[in-house]
């Protein structure tokens, strides 16, 4: 729509270009922030102790441009800036699973399937259940949430719950089988309507189970109780009095203690 809104002011057919070209640096730059910050939240995942080898994938590791700055221009006040590379390979590695998973079909439906994938697993349920656990903590009166709130937002939970209506509607909805003309239907894209609802609920489901195995099932079996301490280190950047406070490193300890009368030991 972009490129034929240029094409159709401008005349020319340098001015479609140039609009691609944005589109794609736009797109780059939204996959680099969604990688960090999968990354990320990974490598909080694994501080928690949740996920197998946690401490390797709790790491964090120099960045190059931050090793290139400091070797040209050294300063001892500098915080070198850290990049969870350890988890930033989980991340790459389920990556690759999804690109294969669609590698045997054509280019646009593999993009296709990869977007709707995204877009229903982590736009429509995880909405679902923010917008949810919203109102449960608007009506749940013991959580004493609205006491607590400090502001009356405008028009109450009236947002909340046409949002998470919408999302239940469509994770329900994109079950249904679509028509023959329609552009999600089996004769346009070679994949079933119900293939990527059903492996993003799947996948959710998996990690909801895990979860549950780890925190319920293996405690009991072992009559042991997880123990995490995090202890941030804090500093002022810069040594200046009115610096900024940068966490330079986080330091993560976690074992298993036995249970005595029911409570954590």
């Amino acid at each position: 729509m972009a490129n034929v809104f240029f094409e159709n002011v401008f005349g020319n057919e340098i001015a479609p270009r140039v609009m691609s070209a944005i589109i794609a640096f736009s797109i780059f730059g939204n996959i680099v922030v969604m990688t960090f910050t999968a990354s990320r939240v990974k490598q909080e995942i694994a501080k928690e102790g949740i996920l197998p080898f946690s401490l390797f994938f709790a790491r964090s590791t120099t960045t190059p441009y931050a090793l290139f700055k400091q070797r040209f221009w050294p300063s001892r006040s500098r915080v070198l800036e850290q990049s969870p590379t350890a988890a930033l390979l989980l991340h790459w590695f389920f990556s690759v699973i999804l690109v294969a998973a669609t590698s045997s079909t054509s280019t646009a439906i593999a993009y296709l399937v990869l977007v709707l994938l995204y877009s229903y697993t982590l736009v429509v349920i995880v909405g679902f259940f923010v917008a949810t656990g919203v109102l449960y903590l608007r009506f749940a009166k013991r959580k004493e949430w609205t006491d607590n709130l400090g502001f009356k937002p405008w028009g109450g939970p009236t947002a909340a719950i046409i949002y998470s209506s919408i999302c239940a509607f469509m994770i329900v909805g994109v079950f249904v089988t679509p028509g023959e003309a329609s552009p999600f239907s089996y004769a346009k894209t070679g994949v079933r309507h119900y293939i990527v609802p059903a492996v993003g609920l799947g996948t959710l489901l998996i990690g909801y189970t895990y979860y549950l195995v780890f925190a319920k099932l293996v405690p009991r079996w072992r009559k042991e109780t997880l123990i995490v301490e995090r202890e941030p280190i804090i500093v002022r950047q810069g040594g200046e009095q009115n610096g900024e406070w940068v966490q330079i490193l986080e330091v993560v300890e976690f074992w298993w203690a036995a249970r005595q009368s029911g409570k954590e030991s």
